[in-house]
């Protein structure tokens, strides 16, 4: 397994970082494109967000 960061972009610059282990970018792109409605996760920092992924601008995928 890998590890994956995914950084969702919103208005103004704001982000929020989670770390997806996955074994490899593809499976992380078809668990994206998937999402729909209300997200929630815990980031890299330990916060819990609830957001609706219609207000998500950019994703962007890193390992």
């Amino acid at each position: 397994m890998n590890t994956f960061k995914v950084i969702y972009t919103f208005e103004k610059g704001v982000t929020v970082t989670e770390e997806v282990e996955a074994e490899n970018k593809s499976e992380v792109i078809g668990s994206i494109k998937d999402l729909e409605g209300f997200v929630e996760l815990t980031c890299t920092e330990g916060h819990y967000h609830r957001f609706d992924f219609a207000d998500v601008k950019l994703v962007t995928i890193t390992e």
